[in-house]
């Protein structure tokens, strides 16, 4: 069996925000749910005669893509401890979950260790000092070290500081699909220009085929292809990365992708409802019910994607736009999107400490990363994983992205989380023509110079 070794080879610089989607950032919403945990009588290893009570939480619930790897993982955990902990399991859906995150944040009331984003998304519950630096967990620890990870997947959750906060789970890459039978059908071939990508579109078009299934709800799937449209121009890579620091959106290169969009968008190669069919799901679902040719995507999608469509798409590099420089060919973006964060108080509490490692050696362990590539996850962790049993379109993934300059996107250096929700929101604009692609740049960049 062939296996490959994980290894992030990626820069991150701090900050972001996001979905997430997503995602796993931008990921579908499932709705807000508590697992019981296990209620019998014996002790806890601390001596006091009572169990130790731990809450985690996580927006991985039912009608999250990994919610059927990390469940069963989590009640084997539960069970192994039931003499020792009460463990609590709370789920949420991804927008209510954020929610919930910063409710608990204002009150200070955050539970024991919960999935979570980094960057801009983490910063209020630093500076309020509620997030314990991981670098002491992994002191403790007799089971999971830092070197067990890339070192660069750590700068997502590496605060100004210089303080790292969250210990990472998640890798991604975003990949553009097109489906080689209605390629095959209509006697076309993979564009590889933006002429080209006009000509198979209005083949498209002309039979009542989507050319492209991407819209923009919330920003999703939009402010990611975004993000990859960028790094087709010059500087661009850099200006991404330094964003934290620069807090500068409105470049020139911004403003050349958000023309290019707008004259997609006049060439009809995206639906004509874009908020309708905006979102992860519904932008891939026009794509797997073979509505449209082409599709932008994440790994946390993978389990939609039946597999008789896994087996007819093919990832293609986006096709290069007219005034871009670099070859989007050899490149996609990659980049640490998800993992863990760990609630200080709870860690010092010397009652919960042991039953803490516990907790942070599960959710890092690598038996649970590779559960979790069963769902499209790439882990961010440095373990080998039996890419033969993987899913068709996540092999199809790996080796296309085997010689590709890995870059990032908005999301992850954004500096304030604000800022991206004013990207997602003045994107849906944009998507419905609603704003010119100069007020789609002012938007943003307003959002950042506010104080």
């Amino acid at each position: 069996m062939k296996k490959f070794k994980k290894v992030l080879a990626m820069g991150l610089f701090i900050s972001l925000c996001l979905g997430i989607v997503g995602c796993s950032a931008k990921a579908p919403d499932s709705s807000s749910t508590e697992k019981p945990a296990n209620t019998s009588d014996s002790t806890d290893t601390s001596g006091s005669g009572k169990k130790v009570e731990i809450t985690i939480a996580t927006n991985w619930g039912e009608g999250d893509s990994k919610y059927d790897y990390f469940y069963p993982a989590f009640q084997k955990f539960q069970e192994e401890n039931k003499d020792t902990m009460d463990i609590k399991l709370q789920t949420y859906g991804t927008e209510d979950y954020k929610t919930k995150i910063k409710v608990q944040t204002a009150s200070g009331d955050l539970p024991d260790a919960f999935t979570y984003w980094g960057g801009s998304m983490m910063n209020d519950m630093i500076e309020a000092g509620l997030l314990a630096n991981v670098d002491t967990y992994f002191n403790d620890s007799t089971a999971v070290k830092r070197d067990d990870f890339n070192p660069a997947s750590f700068a997502y959750y590496t605060s100004a500081d210089g303080n790292t906060y969250g210990v990472p789970i998640e890798s991604t890459r975003g990949v553009f699909l097109a489906n080689k039978d209605l390629f095959d059908q209509y006697g076309l071939q993979f564009p590889k220009t933006y002429e080209e990508l006009k000509e198979v579109s209005k083949v498209f078009n002309d039979n009542g085929i989507i050319p492209i299934a991407i819209g923009s709800s919330g920003g999703t799937p939009s402010e990611f292809f975004f993000s990859e449209l960028y790094n087709q121009y010059s500087g661009a890579a850099e200006e991404i990365q330094n964003l934290a620091t620069t807090k500068k959106f409105a470049t020139e290169n911004a403003l050349k992708v958000a023309n290019n969009i707008k004259n997609m968008i006049d060439d009809k190669m995206f639906p004509a409802d874009t908020v309708a069919n905006g979102g992860w799901a519904a932008s891939l679902q026009l794509y797997t019910d073979r509505k449209a040719a082409m599709t932008y995507t994440y790994p946390w999608m993978f389990e939609s994607i039946p597999e008789d469509i896994q087996n007819s798409s093919e990832i293609i590099p986006v096709p290069m736009l007219p005034d871009a420089s670099v070859d989007p060919a050899g490149m996609m973006t990659g980049f640490t999107v998800y993992g863990f964060v760990i609630n200080k108080k709870s860690y010092e509490d010397q009652a919960k400490h042991e039953a803490m490692i516990k907790v942070c050696d599960f959710l890092a362990s690598n038996d649970l990363s590779v559960e979790l590539t069963k769902s499209g996850m790439i882990p961010a962790k440095n373990i080998e994983v039996d890419l033969s049993s993987q899913k068709i379109i996540y092999q199809k993934m790996m080796n296309f992205s085997k010689d590709k300059t890995l870059t990032q996107v908005h999301f992850t250096t954004m500096p304030k989380a604000s800022a991206i929700t004013a990207m997602d929101s003045s994107l849906d604009e944009l998507f419905i023509s609603g704003i010119t692609p100069q007020e789609f740049i002012d938007k943003v960049q307003a959002e950042l110079d506010r104080n």
